[in-house]
Formats: structure tokens, sequence, C-alpha cells
């Protein structure tokens, strides 16, 4: 058959000739037939019934690929016109019985008709032998679906869990990343906060990383794709990490990465952070940013109720704090037990490796009167040069906090405690006093950065009652000081008038009694007597000058020693050197007394004895307390020790006798013309301590 001829076959197809007639027969099948197509509108029908007599006209060409799109537009319509299978197989068999309607005997069993019902009976065959398997496909769809459905209630709920159910923000957080890596089949699930800065992520909660060394790491807000979620405060998807987007970054998107969903933690409408899911396999929809945006929420209600559950005891601990250290001012009136109480109490709600108190002085000095290091209570000190933060803070009356690294003069501040390690962050809040201020208390950390806002407040809240205790302790001690002296000065004058006159008195009349005795053996005796009333004047005069003086009352021991040191230059024109720690330990008091009294004593022997000689004096602390004196001294005979008392050597056994209530020893070398050296060594109790 030539071309015109199948034309003019095409277009005589009774089909074609009375397609009106037999869509309308057809019509009235399917509404017999089913329901569904009741329900379904007149045109969209209408469009159906045409589909299928175009199907089945084209089909007498041979046009194969019209078959295939027809059947396709069938299982098509399952979905678009949720229409059941077995509606589309009576609705299409109903086609049969339209023949019969619409069309005439002749039309109806023409061969061109016959070959059209073949072709609708084997439409409906293969329709119906693909169905099963459509069907099959569409029930495991669904029932994966109703699958991931239930997976994402129950992951939400143990959420939600552990959202309302802890304040224990680290494990909740981890909780939700897991929950959200397991759920949308990540191959890594990240939580990154803001820093205070707004310029960088931290990461803070992971799951499926593999490289533990991500942790804590941080990623840049401006050259991130979670960084542009932040941003945006929008959810962020890329379905192509390696070419689909510009924003890439090596920690925030590993190399295997394919595809990525970033979805933001928002409070009161801020950003705070952001939720980031990563897969190698697959893609990303808008569903799965609504399910992530979720997980998201819940992350950003924990952090948000860890927040004000902190601000809640931050301010329970901070009415505690007051009334503690209140309870100390109106308990105590001992600066010592003041210091201790304000440092512990530092110590309970911060970090505190170091602790200062220093207290300005009438003259405008500084004393640090309180210094503690790792637990290790140092020996004050006088007069100290302070970094120029801690003058800002107490001129300005404020707070503030110092990276110790980034000042500019950090290289030059003083060292006051342990020499072995330096600061690195400090907090400083000044003692205010009404309109003056006091001095200052100083918190100190050896890692960068361990200060906030909130540890600000604190100090400075502490800061404000520890002036008011301070300031009437101190008040008190001054008094308590006047008092003490005035009784020191009366037991000085007591001494003086009584004491030390009748030894004078009875000096002179043993020098009288002498002077006349010519060469009685008795002259012996007299002398004797004579040695040990001067040795005792001696002892009563330096007795009323320490009454009086009182050197370790507000010096410290290196103070005191130096005082020493520098007075005996003046009275012999010599020199002495001092070997001691840069920071001595805070020693018991009757350790220092004894230590200043050895040094006292070997320097009165050096002024009678080695007259002009150089004097060394050395300290040294280990395990035990090693005091040693030198001198370049004619030296003597140290076998003379033996009969100390024969000899008049009453110091050498004041030195051993103070050195044995100590647990401790003496010992004296010397040797004709080599000089002198004395060393009393005891052991080191232990230091006070602020654990």
């Amino acid at each position: 058959m030539t071309e015109p001829e199948a034309e003019t076959s095409f277009e005589n197809h009774p089909l074609v000739r009375h397609r009106d007639a037999v869509a309308a027969a057809w019509r009235d099948v399917a509404w017999d037939v089913s329901p569904a197509y009741q329900r379904m509108s007149q045109s969209v029908l209408r469009d159906r019934i045409g589909e299928v007599i175009d199907a089945l006209i084209e089909s007498t060409r041979g046009d194969a690929a019209t078959e295939r799109r027809f059947l396709a537009r069938l299982e098509r319509a399952i979905d678009r016109d949720h229409m059941g299978v077995d509606d589309l197989l009576a609705g299409l068999m109903g086609g049969c019985d339209a023949f019969d309607r619409g069309l005439n005997p002749a039309d109806r069993h023409s061969p061109a008709m016959i070959e059209s019902e073949r072709v609708l009976r084997r439409l409906v065959r293969e329709f119906a032998s693909t169905a099963l398997s459509l069907i099959t496909g569409k029930l495991e769809t669904k029932a994966a679906a109703e699958a991931t459905s239930r997976a994402r209630l129950l992951a939400l709920q143990r959420v939600g869990a552990a959202v309302t159910s802890s304040l224990a923000v680290e494990a909740t957080l981890q909780t939700i990343v897991t929950e959200a890596a397991t759920l949308m089949n990540g191959a890594t699930a990240r939580l990154r906060l803001a820093d205070e800065s707004g310029q960088e992520l931290r990461l803070i909660a992971s799951s499926g990383d593999p490289d533990d060394a991500l942790s804590g790491t941080l990623a840049p807000v401006e050259t991130t794709l979670a960084g542009r979620c932040y941003r945006s405060g929008r959810p962020v998807i890329s379905n192509d990490v390696v070419a689909g987007t510009g924003a890439k970054d090596r920690v925030e998107q590993p190399r295997w990465t394919v595809s990525l969903l970033s979805a933001p933690l928002r409070v009161r409408g801020e950003s705070i952070g952001v939720l980031t899911i990563s897969i190698f396999n697959g893609s990303f929809a808008d569903t799965d940013a609504e399910i992530v945006g979720v997980f998201a929420d819940n992350a950003a209600v924990a952090i948000e109720n860890a927040r004000l559950f902190e601000n809640a005891q931050a301010q329970i601990t901070e009415m505690e704090i007051i009334n503690r250290v209140s309870a100390v001012v109106s308990s105590s009136l001992n600066l010592s037990e003041i210091y201790r109480s304000i440092h512990h109490e530092i110590m309970r709600i911060m970090v505190a490796d170091a602790f200062l108190i220093v207290l300005r002085q009438p003259d405008g000095t500084n004393d640090l009167v309180y210094i503690s290091d790792l637990g290790q209570r140092f020996s004050p000190r006088h007069d100290v040069h302070l970094p120029a933060e801690y003058y800002e803070s107490m001129t300005e009356r404020k707070p503030k906090i110092v990276e110790a690294c980034l000042a500019a003069d950090f290289e030059g501040w003083e060292r006051y405690g342990d020499m072995s390690v330096r600061i690195q962050s400090v907090l400083i809040a000044p003692l205010v006093r009404g309109n003056d201020v006091i001095g200052s208390i100083s918190a100190q950390s050896y890692a960068p950065n361990s200060y906030r806002a909130r540890d600000i407040e604190l100090l400075a809240t502490v800061a404000n009652v520890a002036a008011v205790a301070i300031e009437n302790a101190v008040l008190f001690e001054q008094a308590s000081d006047v008092a003490v002296s005035e009784e020191r000065n009366r037991l000085a004058r007591e001494i003086h008038d009584t004491i030390a006159q009748g030894l004078v008195g009875i000096i002179l009349q043993l020098e009288a009694i002498g002077a006349t005795l010519g060469d009685s053996p008795l002259v012996e005796r007299v002398d004797r007597a004579l040695g040990l009333a001067r040795a005792n004047l001696d002892e009563a005069r330096r007795s009323v000058f320490d009454l009086r003086a009182a050197p370790l009352e507000h010096h410290s021991l290196e103070e005191a020693i130096q005082e020493l040191a520098t007075q005996h230059m003046i009275d012999v024109e010599t020199q002495v050197t001092i070997n001691a720690p840069l920071a001595l330990p805070l020693l018991q008091y009757h350790m220092e007394a004894t230590i200043y009294r050895f040094v006292q004593e070997c320097l009165t022997n050096c002024r009678k004895h080695a007259y002009d000689a150089d004097v060394s004096i050395s300290i040294t602390i280990d395990t035990e307390i090693c005091v040693e004196v030198r001198d370049d001294g004619p030296g003597f005979d140290t076998t003379t020790l033996k009969h100390e008392r024969l000899s008049n050597h009453f110091g050498i056994q004041g030195m051993r006798e103070r050195a044995e209530r100590l647990g401790g020893s003496l010992r004296v070398g010397s040797s004709a013309g080599l000089g002198t050296n004395v060393c009393m060594t005891f052991p080191l109790d232990t230091p006070t301590t602020t654990h």
C-alpha cells in the first residue's frame, strides 16, 4: 500500500469518522463500571478517553512507540488521577462495549475495528502484567516512607526526651547529632556554635567524623556553606559540594563529601550556630532540610535551656558567695583568715591557678599581701611594681580581663610565685571602699582565654564584699598594732631600767674588784663573771632593740634580712651579698623568726670577730631549709666550741638551741686564716596551702 493509500485508510478508520459517538459511549460505560470515573471531572474523563482512542488509531500504523507511551501514561495515571489498577482495567475493557454502542454493525466488524479491538486487548494484557510489579513497588515505596516517617518520629521523640529531661548540654547535643546522622544516613553530622566575634564557628559535637582531631576546630563564617547558613538564618543544600559551590573549606567539607545540608540554630530570631549533615552518596531534598531543621531547633532549645539554667545557678552561686564572704566580714577580723576565705571562694567559681591580693599603702606604694600559686602560698612582697593593667583597673574602678601574651610589656612583668611557668590569662577587680580604691584582687590562669564576662561580674561581686572585710580588718590590725607597740615599748623600758641597769652596776662593781685583786687567784673568776655579765647586757640591749623594732611585724623575711645586711654594711663598711630564691614560700612565723635571729647573730659575730670581712648569706629550700652565713675573716679554732660556755660562745649555743627546737641542726666550719661559715638546717614543714 502506497503512502496516499495508507493515509486514506487512516482517515477512513471508524474511530476517526465516529470519534465523538465512540467517546460518548465509552464515557457512559466508564460511569457504569466504576464509581472512580463518576468522581472524575467531565473534561478530564474526556481527555483520558481521547488518549486511548488516539493510541488505538496510531497503532494501526504499526507504531510500537505509541503503545509504550500509552502504557507509561497509564502507570502515571495511578498517581495523577488517583485511580486503582482495577478501575483502569475496567475502564479499558469497557471500550469493547463502547464500540458496540457507538458504531453501526458494518463499521464495528470492519477489519480496522477488529485490529483496534485486538490492540486494545493486548494493551490491557500488558498493563495487567506490569500492574502487579507496579503495585508492589508502590507498596514498598509507601512502606519505606512510613518506616522513614516512624524512624523520624522516634528519633524526634528521643531528642525531645533528651532536651526536656537533662540539662547536661554536651550529652544532649551529642544525642542530637548522633540521631541526625543515623536518621539522614549521613556520613557525618556536626554541630557548630558561633564564637563571641561571630566570625568563626566552633565544633561542639559530631558523629561519624573520620578524624577525631576535628574536635574543637574552627570554621570561618565567610568561606563555608555552614557560614552561609549561619549568616542567612536559612537551610543551605548543596548536592555537589566539589563542583556546585565556590565556598569550599576542607575542615567543614571533607574531600569525600558529595552532598551537604546545613540548618541554622536560632534563638529568639538570632542564629547561634549550625547543624550540618554530610553524605558521600546521594542527595538531599527540601523535606530533608525540614527534618534537619527540627533537629537544629531542638539543639537550640537545649543550648538555651542550659544557658538559662547556668544563669540561674550563677545567680544562686553569687548570692551564696556574698553570704559566705559576708559571714567572714562579720565573724573575723584576722587578715590572713580573710585572705584565705576570699581565695577559697574565688576558686569555687572560676579558674584560679594563681591568686593575688594587692593593697595600696598610704604612701602610694602597693604591697602584695597574699600570693598563692598552684596551691602554694608565698611570702608577701612590699612596694611591688605592678603591670600597667592593674593600675588601669584601679584607676578606672572597673574589672578587666588581660590576655598576658598580648600585653605589650608582658616579658617585663615581675613574677611573684612559681618561676617555672608563666600565666596566660588574668582577671583583675579593684577593691573599692567608698570613694577610695584600697587595692585589687586578681585571679590568674595558665591557659589562654580562661575568663568570660560572667567571671568579671562574679569577681567584681566578691571584690565589693571583700573590700569591706579587708578594710575593717586593716583598721583593727592598726589599732592592735598601736596597743602591741605600746606594750613592747613598756617592756623595753622595764628591761632597760631594771635588768640592763642592774647588769651595768654589776659590771662596774666587778671591774672595781678586779682592779684591787692584783695577782690574786680570784682574778680569773672575776674576769669570767665580767664576761657573763657583759654578754647578758648585750642580750638585754638587743632584746630592748628588738621589742621596739619588731623586725618581722611589717616586713617579709627577705626584707628583714636585707635590712640586717644594709645595717651591717653601714656599721662595718663592707659588702654583704644575699643569695635566695626570687619567691620564698610562706613559712610559719616561728620559722621566719628563727631564720632572722640566726642571721642577726651571725652578723653580730662577724662585727666582733671578722671585722671588715665580706659576708655572704645563702638561703636554699628543698625538702629542708638551709641558711648559711659565710665571712672572709680570720677564722678560729673550732675545737674551742666544745667548751662553749667556758669560751663565752653564748650566741652559738643559742643558735644551736633554736635549730634543735625545729628538729634541725647547726654546723660551724672555720680554720685560721680561711674565714668562717655557719649553717643552720631544719625540715620544711608543710606550707600553708589553699586546696
